[in-house]
C-alpha cells in the first residue's frame, strides 16, 4: 500500500508529488472550495464574509498539520489515496478519496472550534489579518520568482565569462522586451473594443497601449544600469547574470502587464479570464515556493517539507491566497472586486521583483574559488606538458641533426 500512497521509501519531486493520483483529490478540493467561498464571502451569505476569513484560514492551518503527520504510517493513510495503479476514472478512486477528504474536514473542524473557542469577540479581527496576507503574499511571489531563478541559475554549468554589457547589448534587451509584448498588448486592446465602433489608428487606447510598451523599454534600460557594477565583478559567470537579469525583467513586465490590462481605461477583462490567468500563475509561484521549501528541506533532512508533505504545504498557501483576496474584498464591502485586487497583487510583486534584484544578482553566477583553483592547476598542468613537449621535439631535432652530420662524414670518409 506504501507503494502506492506515496510511502517514504521512495522521495518524490515537486512536480511528481502534485502530479500524484493519491493527492490529486486535496487539490481538487482547493480549486472547489476557495471559488465557493469566494462567491459566498462576496455576497456575504449568511455573515459568511467574517466566518469564510475562518474557514481559509482553518483549512491553511488544516493543511500545514497534514504536512508534518504526511510522513508517519497513520499520515499516509488517512491523507493519501490508495489508487492501486489504476488512475483516478474509476468509481472506487473516487469513494476512497471521500474518506481521505472527510479526514481533512474533520481536522478543519477541530482547528475553526479551536479558533472560534479562543479568539472569543475578536472573531472580526480574523478577516482583517487575512486582508494583510495578500500584501504578504504578493511580496512572497517576487521572492519565489527571484530564488527560483538564482536556484536555477546556479544549477547550471558556470565558467568565468564577460557580461554583455554595452549600449548596443542593452538597446537589444530593451528591443526584445517592447517585440515580445507588442503582439499581446495589439490583440487585448483589439479585442476588447466594441465591434460596432469605428477603428481608427490613432485613439486614447492606442495612445495608452505605445506609452505601456516605452515603459517597458525603460525599465530595460534603467535594470541594466543599475545591475551593471555586479554583472561586470571578477570570478563570476557573467553570460549567467546576464539571463538571470532577462528571466527577472521579463517576468517583471509581464506582471506589469497582467495589471495594465486590468485597466478599466485600457481594458475591460472578464472575471473568467482572470481567475483561469490567477490561477495558472499562482501554481506556478506555488510550485515555486514549494520546490525551495523542498530542496532546502532535503538539504537538512527535513521529511515533512519533502514529497507529499510538500505538497500539502503547496495546498496551504492556496487556500491562504485564496482566502487573502476573498477576504479583502469582502473588507471593501465589494469595491475590490477580483480584477482590482489582483491588479493590485500583480503591481506589488512587479515593484518588489524591481527593488530585490539589484541585492539578489549579486548571488547569481559565482564561479567558486575551489573550481578556479582547479582551472588554474589543470592550466599549470597542460602549461607543463606542453613545455616537456618542446623540449622533447628539441631534444629529437638536435639528435637527428647530429646524426646527419655523423653520416655524412662516413660517407666522405668512405669514398676517400
Amino acid at each position: 500500500m506504501e507503494n502506492r500512497t506515496g510511502g517514504d521509501e521512495r522521495n518524490e519531486g515537486v512536480l511528481e508529488a502534485f502530479a500524484n493520483p493519491s493527492t490529486f483529490p486535496h487539490i481538487i478540493l482547493m480549486i472547489l472550495t476557495s471559488g465557493f467561498l469566494y462567491l459566498m464571502m462576496k455576497i456575504q451569505f449568511f455573515g459568511l464574509d467574517e466566518k469564510g476569513s475562518i474557514i481559509f484560514l482553518s483549512l491553511s492551518l488544516s493543511y500545514i498539520i497534514a504536512a508534518i503527520i504526511n510522513p508517519s504510517r497513520i499520515g499516509r493513510l488517512l491523507l493519501n489515496v490508495d489508487h492501486e495503479g489504476r488512475g483516478i476514472f474509476n468509481f472506487q478512486y473516487w469513494k476512497k478519496s471521500g474518506r481521505v477528504l472527510f479526514c481533512i474536514a474533520i481536522i478543519c473542524l477541530i482547528v475553526s472550534m479551536f479558533l472560534i473557542y479562543n479568539l472569543g469577540d475578536n472573531n472580526s479581527d480574523v478577516i482583517f489579518f487575512m486582508s494583510s496576507l495578500f500584501l504578504l503574499m504578493s511580496l512572497g511571489q517576487g521572492i519565489s520568482i527571484i530564488y527560483g531563478g538564482i536556484q536555477y541559475s546556479n544549477g547550471r554549468n558556470l565558467k568565468v565569462r564577460e557580461s554583455k554589457s554595452s549600449r548596443i547589448d542593452t538597446l537589444f534587451r530593451a528591443i526584445f522586451i517592447v517585440l515580445f509584448f507588442s503582439p499581446l498588448v495589439w490583440w487585448l486592446g483589439y479585442t476588447s473594443g466594441d465591434s460596432t465602433e469605428e477603428i481608427t489608428y490613432l485613439s486614447f487606447n492606442w495612445i495608452l497601449q505605445f506609452a505601456f510598451l516605452i515603459s517597458l523599454g525603460l525599465i530595460v534600460f534603467f535594470v541594466d544600469n543599475i545591475t551593471l557594477t555586479k554583472r561586470k565583478r571578477g570570478s563570476i559567470d557573467g553570460r549567467a547574470s546576464d539571463r538571470f537579469m532577462m528571466f527577472i525583467i521579463a517576468t517583471c513586465c509581464w506582471h506589469l502587464f497582467s495589471a495594465w490590462r486590468r485597466n478599466p481605461f485600457a481594458q475591460d477583462p472578464s472575471q473568467t479570464s482572470i481567475l483561469i490567468e490567477e490561477g495558472v500563475l499562482m501554481s506556478i509561484t506555488i510550485v515555486l515556493a514549494v520546490w525551495s521549501i523542498s530542496n532546502r528541506g532535503k538539504k537538512k533532512g527535513w521529511r515533512v517539507f519533502q514529497g507529499q508533505s510538500a505538497m500539502f504545504w503547496g495546498v496551504s498557501f492556496g487556500y491562504a491566497y485564496g482566502g487573502s483576496i476573498a477576504s479583502l474584498s469582502a473588507v471593501s464591502g465589494g469595491f475590490l472586486d477580483l480584477v482590482t485586487i489582483t491588479a493590485l497583487g500583480h503591481l506589488i510583486t512587479a515593484i518588489s521583483i524591481i527593488i530585490i534584484l539589484p541585492i539578489s544578482i549579486g548571488l547569481v553566477g559565482v564561479v567558486k574559488r575551489v573550481d578556479l583553483a582547479a582551472n588554474g592547476h589543470n592550466n599549470q598542468v597542460n602549461e607543463s606538458i606542453n613545455q616537456v613537449t618542446e623540449d622533447l621535439e628539441s631534444a629529437e631535432d638536435s639528435t637527428f641533426s647530429r646524426t646527419e652530420e655523423k653520416v655524412s662524414e662516413d660517407l666522405v670518409e668512405l669514398l676517400d
